[in-house]
């Protein structure tokens, strides 16, 4: 009673089932999925610079409209000196100069001042450059439609429709967990049934104690803890840097699209009379320095060198000189020498000599093949004798000698393994070294 009593207090030992790690990595980086189309056509229209309008400058509605400018011809613009009269009014009227000015300055104090509206010049480069074409905004959008990739949808995968899980992912079949069975070795069934006095002693206290302690010594499951890297922290100190840049250039651009009028001119007494401008020579036009009106002058001057020269050695073949009397033989022939007749002699060739050393190479060639096969035969027949006296020697010394029965005292009986479970450790890694020289560097 107390045994089963025992038993039902303790814990039911079960089958551990396996569980993936859950890192912090596969928080940090995103899932690998298939994009829908849907998701496509977003990112596709995110990428599409947006067209933003500017606002409209009210002072070209109240401009006056000016009628289209006829087309002329280009012609070189003429420049005239400025006659400015400011000059002759300022000698003319020097002695009431200060009363004037007293009684300006009490009417431009009494006069409200009024906006000036600016009125477009009319120069002659608007005559004679070319329009200027802006596209509009419709053109601008079919222009980055045009330049947008198309999409294509891809081919459906056969995996999805197979698949046993979930619609649209692909499920692998779970293997069965695997049943432990008990070993059986030859050397139990050469031993025979167990005696009587190992039942006892496996009845015995000894033996309960000895399975109570091995069943608390049960190893726990192993918990994965989350690797602390640094990389995460340098990561979110990227992102807050990005962001303050981001910010810092978008208060950058609100700041110059406010528009700054310049301040009005603060005048004197006297009115500020603008220098002459020094007139300016017209321009004149010059020819182009080619390098084909270069080669083109000296392949002229080459062509009329040459020219001169035939003429001067055709003039020259064209002058009459008259040859020299020739008083001796300006070739003599050579006299004629009697040389004797040739004796014939008979040749000496080599060829005879050569065969008959090579009569005498041969006959020794056949006599050292003669010798060598005699000696060979010899030792074949000497080596072939003594294989037999040895193997006569080996038949008499053979005995048959009987195989030594196995020890089955110690028969080998499996145990469970008394090593700890193994304890992950965060990798050494040089990155932190990295990170403190950068931070160092960096302040």
């Amino acid at each position: 009673m107390q045994e089963d009593a025992a038993l039902q207090g303790k814990p039911k030992l079960v089958l551990t089932r396996p569980k993936e790690p859950e890192l912090q990595t596969s928080h940090r980086v995103r899932a690998v999925r298939v994009k829908s189309t849907a998701e496509l056509e977003e990112e596709m229209l995110a990428k599409i610079p947006k067209f933003r309008a500017r606002p409209f400058n009210k002072k070209i509605a109240e401009a006056p409209s000016f009628p289209p400018l006829p087309r002329k011809t280009p012609q070189v613009p003429e420049f005239n000196e400025f006659h400015l009269m400011t000059m002759e009014r300022a000698t003319r009227y020097a002695d009431t100069c200060s009363e004037i000015s007293s009684t300006d300055t009490v009417r431009s104090q009494s006069k409200t001042l009024k906006l000036t509206q600016p009125k477009p010049p009319q120069l002659h480069t608007a005559m004679r450059a070319r329009p200027p074409s802006v596209k509009s905004s419709q053109e601008l959008e079919k222009e980055e439609l045009e330049k947008a990739p198309k999409f294509k949808a891809k081919p459906l995968n056969k995996k999805i429709l197979e698949s046993k899980g979930d619609i649209g992912t692909f499920a692998h079949p779970k293997p069965q967990v695997t049943a432990p069975k008990e070993f059986h070795f030859s050397t139990d069934a050469r031993l025979g049934p167990p005696s009587v006095a190992d039942l006892f002693d496996k009845l015995s206290l000894h033996s309960d104690c000895s399975s109570h302690s091995n069943r608390q010594d049960v190893p726990r499951l192993t918990r994965p803890n989350p690797f602390n890297l640094h990389t995460e922290e340098r990561g979110h100190l990227k992102e807050r840097q990005l962001e303050a840049q981001l910010l810092q250039k978008k208060m950058e651009e609100e700041k110059a699209r406010v528009h700054k009028a310049n301040p009005y001119p603060y005048t004197t007494d006297y009115p500020v009379v603008p220098p002459k401008p020094e007139p300016k020579p017209c321009t004149r036009p010059e020819g182009f320095q080619l390098e084909s009106l270069v080669r083109h002058e000296l392949e002229l001057q080459r062509l009329t060198e040459e020219r001169e020269r035939t003429e001067w050695e055709e003039a020259q073949r064209r002058i009459v000189k008259a040859q020299p009397i020739l008083k001796e033989d300006p070739i003599p022939l050579p006299e004629k020498e009697r040389k004797p007749l040739t004796e014939v002699q008979q040749f000496a060739l080599h060829v005879d000599e050569r065969a008959v050393q090579r009569s005498e190479f041969d006959n020794m060639i056949k006599e050292k093949e003669k010798t060598y096969k005699r000696l060979r035969e010899e030792n074949e027949f000497a080596q072939k004798i003594e294989e037999e006296k040895a193997l006569k020697q080996l038949r008499r010394s053979m005995v048959p000698h009987a195989r030594p029965l196995p020890k089955f005292d110690r028969p080998f009986r499996p145990q469970r393994s008394t090593k700890q479970a193994t304890r992950p450790k965060s990798p050494q890694l040089q990155v932190d070294e990295r990170g403190a020289r950068r931070h160092a560097f960096i302040r």
